[in-house]
């Protein structure tokens, strides 16, 4: 078997288990017994209630974490069967974060054949509940590894960046509020919906930026103007800024007289631009990549939140990196290409044996 289609196979296994954040059980058992089978021992470490992630301590102060929950399917049609079409494997998680986790495994695999050994020169975690705004999973593992570890690896979808910073980010939800009316008057009332539309545009206007439009839900399909309005919200926060001042600014702009209608703004996360301080380790892994895949590295910020911010919380300084595509992640065409699997099993491999 070829190295391509022992990914794929791995890969195609990991899809086929339904790992939607909440629901990790199922495949922390299936790498529970991948690495016994392999040799490579690793323990439970509890999150909560029948959750827990894999970890495993190596020889060396280095880290590996990648979460193992996915997003629901949200009209990904069969999300846990894959396919290949093209070159390409497609099915829920397979960018985000699972054709990362596959090569890993892969090269963890023919590490192991090869040296015959039960520990490997790199610690693992393997963590649950990435894709809620709690985290538990990295919080706990970052926690476990402080003192330990100095540097760590984040698996995400970068496009085959070293990412040493990450995006901040201010989640939060309006609400517009009215009496509403039979639709054939609508002239006579405001309309929540249009009101809210009109406060998105004045948001993007006052703080020069785009709002990205999580959600928004408004009206019940019947003949009448909508007595309520509610979009979850989110907007970037850049470095040097502070994500409770921007929310000041958030609210100043829902503030404005609005008539009869009553207006409700309320957060629901943020966190403000991290700059990881992880130059050194991106250089550091940068060579094991030109040595690995012979190909020139680059370098960036990852616009979305990871796990590497609880890390850089407990002093392990993260660098976040994945071959894989970040804006079809999450989506009905969610998928990774054989060239990026096979890239990154080139990578481990070399990792493995650079920290032996």
């Amino acid at each position: 078997m070829s190295p391509l289609e022992k990914v794929n196979n791995t890969l195609c296994e990991l899809i086929s288990i339904n790992s939607t954040s909440g629901k990790e059980k199922d495949i922390i058992l299936w790498l529970e017994n991948f690495f016994k089978r392999v040799g490579i021992q690793v323990k439970r470490q509890r999150v909560s209630k029948e959750r827990y992630n894999l970890i495993h301590e190596g020889e060396r102060d280095f880290l590996l974490s990648c979460h193992v929950d996915t997003v629901p399917p949200a009209g990904m049609k069969d999300a846990f069967k894959p396919k290949l079409k093209n070159g390409k494997l497609y099915g829920r998680g397979a960018s985000d974060v699972k054709g990362p986790l596959a090569s890993f495994l892969v090269a963890v695999e023919d590490y192991v054949k090869k040296h015959r050994s039960s520990r490997l020169p790199l610690s693992f975690a393997l963590v649950v509940d990435e894709e809620n705004n709690s985290a538990l999973g990295s919080e706990i593992s970052s926690e476990f590894f402080a003192g330990k570890v100095k540097g760590c690896l984040v698996l995400e979808p970068t496009y085959g960046q070293f990412c040493t910073a990450q995006m901040g980010s201010l989640e939060f939800s309006v609400t517009v509020k009215g009496g509403g009316a039979h639709a054939s008057e609508f002239e006579k009332v405001p309309n929540p919906v249009r009101t809210l539309m009109e406060i998105i545009t004045r948001l993007e206007m006052n703080l020069s930026r785009k709002v990205n439009i999580l959600m928004i839900r408004g009206g019940r399909g019947i003949y009448a103007v909508p007595d309520t309005c509610t979009a979850l919200l989110e907007i970037k926060i850049y470095q040097g800024e502070e994500w409770y001042e921007i929310f000041k600014k958030v609210r100043e702009c829902t503030a404005a007289p609005q008539g009869k209608l009553k207006i409700e703004v309320e957060l629901e996360d943020a966190e403000n631009y991290i700059d990881f301080e992880s130059e050194k380790e991106a250089e550091w892994l940068a060579k094991v990549y030109r040595e690995s895949t012979g190909s020139e590295p680059s370098f960036g910020t990852m616009p979305s939140w990871t796990d590497g911010a609880n890390y850089y919380r407990r002093g392990i300084k993260p660098v976040i990196y994945g071959e894989s595509n970040l804006q079809i992640s999450h989506t009905k065409e969610e998928h990774i290409e054989g060239e990026s699997l096979q890239k990154m099993v080139n990578f481990f491999r070399e990792l493995l044996e650079r920290l032996k």
